[in-house]
């Protein structure tokens, strides 16, 4: 598919936009609660005071993805808390209708790039098994399989989690 970039725009989202940031996660939640690390049920009770702290906190960025002036997508990026040096990605969603447009390439790059500036020396993604259009953008990224583990997902599932590996 043809798409025209410049109709897209990628932004870290401020602590000011806390309620966009609320409003696209909760949807992502709601939509594939399969593919997240956290749940609907868990995150709908957060407070505005919850949804902020997470934005002004300097050791994660969260980005939205909008295609002219609706808000798409979103991904983050979180510092290890067990190791500085390492960078890890989170919370990617782009709505349904936008999928398949290479569009999470935007992400990556952005993510990435955050880690440079954080002078990470890596950084890591992971998706449950089966989720391939995780696994295909990661690999054109650069990232490498290094291992798998048997993780209990917030749907109550038993899966393999993949992990990767990008050194910087």
């Amino acid at each position: 598919m043809n798409i025209n970039l410049s109709d897209y725009k990628l932004e870290r989202i401020a602590p000011s936009q806390w309620q966009d940031y609320k409003l696209i996660r909760l949807e992502a939640l709601k939509t594939n609660p399969e593919l997240f690390g956290s749940s609907y049920a868990k995150e709908v009770l957060y407070s505005q005071d919850d949804w902020i702290a997470l934005l002004e906190n300097d050791a994660r960025a969260i980005f939205a993805l909008y295609h002219l002036d609706l808000l798409i997508g979103l991904s983050g990026v979180v510092l290890n808390r067990d190791n500085q040096s390492e960078a890890i990605l989170i919370s990617s969603f782009i709505k349904e209708a936008y999928r398949g447009r290479g569009l999470s390439q935007l992400f990556f790059q952005a993510r990435i790039e955050w880690a440079r500036q954080k002078e990470c020396a890596q950084v890591i993604v992971s998706h449950r098994a089966g989720n391939e259009a995780s696994k295909a953008a990661n690999q054109r990224c650069g990232f490498v399989y290094t291992y798998s583990k048997e993780s209990r997902w917030p749907d109550g599932l038993l899966a393999e989690e993949l992990m990767y590996c990008l050194w910087l």
